[in-house]
């Protein structure tokens, strides 16, 4: 009777961390991790790269992790070389839904070097998307876009904005000069 017992204690010890993050209600984190890395991979190859100076993990029905000191994701080819990133002064991923929100000064840079900066970003994991319906600002070789809300796959290689309010031309050419043999005045 005696070895039943301690089977069922040690059986309910080693389950408590389960429960705890299961039955958690208040927001006092379960655990915490110093310059967390995390690195995903599908097939061995990587397909991200989670970094943030601090990552808490918080339990209950919407079990999450929180950076609050900032969050740092990079995303890797098939040849395993970086195709972009996303950093962001605040981020919480969402376990269950895979659903990360980035808040405050989010950039994202693709290979192509063209970036996006927003003050609030979600990366759906299981769609392989990243949206917002914030103000958004686009550089790219040739022109600065200004919007509202934005729709991109996660590389940010094939985005839409929706709804443009501007755009400003950088390095054009100068009009090409006419053949009409009259010279343009001052005025």
């Amino acid at each position: 009777m005696l070895a039943i017992i301690s089977l069922s204690l040690y059986s309910c010890e080693n389950n408590l961390n389960t429960v705890n993050l299961i039955t958690a209600k208040d927001e006092t984190p379960l655990g915490s991790e110093d310059n967390a890395v995390f690195v995903y991979t599908d097939s061995a190859r990587t397909k991200f790269r989670i970094t943030a100076p601090l990552i808490e993990r918080f339990g209950g029905d919407d079990q999450r992790q929180i950076a609050k000191k900032g969050i740092n994701v990079e995303f890797y080819d098939d040849s395993n070389r970086i195709n972009g990133h996303i950093s962001a002064n605040y981020g919480i991923r969402h376990e269950k839904t895979g659903l990360v929100e980035g808040d405050g000064n989010v950039v994202v840079v693709n290979k192509k070097g063209e970036r996006l900066n927003t003050e609030q970003l979600f990366w759906s994991e299981a769609k392989h998307k990243i949206y917002t319906n914030k103000f958004v600002q686009i550089k790219t070789e040739t022109e600065i876009i200004y919007g509202n809300g934005l729709e991109s796959n996660e590389d940010f290689t094939d985005y839409k904005i929706t709804e443009i309010s501007g755009t400003i031309l950088l390095n054009t050419p100068a009009p090409a000069a006419s053949n009409s043999g009259t010279t343009p005045t001052k005025n």
